[in-house]
């Protein structure tokens, strides 16, 4: 006895044949629905960050960078990894600075978090500075933040000399990182702790590596950490979504295992 197929199988049908005649019609399919999903939870929570160390940080709605990441932001989902190194820090480290600030999402919301006492969000386009400044000042934080433009490799001489003792570097900026940090700022900052993003579909990424741990030795111990698992299980939210919807929110769209180094001062 035959039946008819249903909604659902023939939504099966019609991605698995996507999959393998148009990937590339797949991937912008997802986009699109990891942008409504995001849109969805943006309106539900009002612009602001609802869970996770950044709690109460608020967003202004013409967001700059990463519209379809803003649900996992707003429920704490996104890059979970880095939230919890900047959680777990020993103690309260008094300066943040983050390179490849975007819309100031961690260069903010540490403040907004009490985990660091000031930032210095450095960001290449000028509408992402803005952007940051519109933030900053929404969330009342404007003598916390300094706010530069794009990082060269003597960055850190735009910074005060005091706030390289005590502080903690963030680096994602797509693979310039390698064209950026030299053995020169890890000396800069070696009493501090520096975390890299590690963009590794680019051409020689192992040998660019290992560089950067070579110049790093001197100063820092490296530890290399992966993007891990996430659970929804605590969400009351989510629970009146469909899987697909609830699974798609830890997306972050990457092409790749998302890698990240971890470089500790030595002694400390």
């Amino acid at each position: 006895m035959s039946t008819a197929p249903t909604h659902a199988d023939t939504l099966r049908v019609t991605f698995n044949h996507m999959a393998q005649q148009h990937p590339e019609l797949l991937g912008i399919a997802i986009a699109h629905a990891r942008r409504n999903l995001s849109e969805r939870i943006r309106l539900q929570y009002g612009n602001t960050i609802g869970h996770g160390p950044f709690k109460g940080l608020k967003l202004v709605e013409d967001a700059h960078w990463g519209s379809a990441d803003l649900g996992g932001m707003i429920l704490g989902l996104y890059e979970q990894e880095i939230l919890s190194q900047l959680t777990g820090l020993d103690r309260k480290r008094r300066t943040f600075i983050d390179l490849g600030a975007a819309d100031g999402y961690y260069g903010l919301g540490v403040l907004v978090g009490e985990l660091f006492e000031k930032s210095y969000c450095f960001e290449i386009t000028e509408k992402g500075r803005e952007v940051i400044a519109r933030n900053t000042a929404l969330n009342g934080l404007q003598d916390r933040v300094t706010v530069l433009g794009e990082a060269k490799p003597d960055f850190f001489r735009e910074i005060a000399a005091a706030d390289l003792e005590d502080a903690l570097l963030l680096i994602d900026i797509e693979g310039a990182e390698f064209d950026i940090v030299t053995a020169e700022t890890f000396q800069a900052f070696a009493k501090s702790t520096v975390i890299i993003e590690i963009h590794e579909w680019y051409p020689d990424i192992q040998q660019k590596i290992e560089r950067l741990l070579q110049q790093a030795a001197p100063t820092h111990t490296a530890l290399r950490f992966v993007t891990g698992a996430r659970d929804l299980s605590p969400f009351a939210e989510l629970k009146i979504i469909n899987d697909n919807e609830r699974w798609l929110l830890c997306s972050e769209g990457r092409p790749y295992l998302m890698s990240w180094f971890r470089f500790d001062p030595r002694g400390a």
